[in-house]
């Protein structure tokens, strides 16, 4: 009996230690004890530390306004509602134009440290790129794979290179891309988009980013 009490308190405690740790609040897809800022708005995408990249805030210069989009906006610094601006990018008939405007906004999918795998938080931004290509099937995509400065020159570049390799195989695999028409290229940590020497510099710097190319 006391052997089957104690199995059963350890199934008991690893039950409520998962429920625990899949906690979460603001329902971003990373769970609180994963997440720096778990209080992002709903429907938010967020980096893989759960916070949004301020590189890619929308500012709502126009709150007052019924909500159409402004064109002047592209410009700014935008809130997370990049999906109104895309969907204003992929209506834009001249592809060069397109391939501006939806670059413009488009984030990078960002990783885990040492991790090549791709989060679900990170899933919404595929999808926008699906949404775009089929409107645009003729443009071409470059993935450039970035990691941040922890380790050495070797494993980061194949790192970043498998972080591009991977994003490729989602866009083939289950979202239907040609192949042919994407790159990959591994840039190890030689361009660095935030100051490696903060926890949310190497958090942005943990990416692989989409270059929309026309032909």
């Amino acid at each position: 009996m006391a052997i089957i009490r104690t199995v059963t308190l350890i199934l008991m405690g690893c039950f409520i230690y998962t429920a625990q740790a899949w906690v979460d609040t603001d329902f971003d897809g990373v769970p609180d004890k994963k997440d720096a800022c778990n209080d992002t708005p709903t429907n938010s995408v967020v980096m893989a530390n759960g916070c949004i990249d301020s590189e890619f805030l929308i500012v709502d210069e126009d709150a007052e306004d019924d909500g159409e989009f402004d064109e002047a906006e592209l410009g700014a610094t935008i809130t997370n509602n990049a999906a109104l601006i895309a969907e204003q990018c992929r209506q834009q008939r001249d592809v060069s134009v397109a391939v501006d405007c939806f670059g413009s906004i488009l984030q990078p999918v960002y990783f885990d440290f040492d991790k090549s795998a791709v989060l679900l938080t990170q899933r919404p931004t595929l999808v926008r790129v699906q949404q775009y290509i089929e409107q645009h099937p003729e443009v071409l995509i470059r993935l450039d794979g970035h990691t941040d400065n922890v380790g050495s020159d070797a494993v980061n570049e194949a790192l970043s290179l498998k972080r591009a390799a991977t994003i490729k195989d989602l866009l083939v695999n289950e979202y239907q891309f040609q192949p042919t028409s994407i790159e990959i290229i591994g840039r190890s940590n030689y361009k660095p988009v935030a100051d490696n020497a903060t926890i949310e510099g190497r958090q942005r710097n943990r990416r692989v980013e989409f270059i929309i190319l026309a032909e």
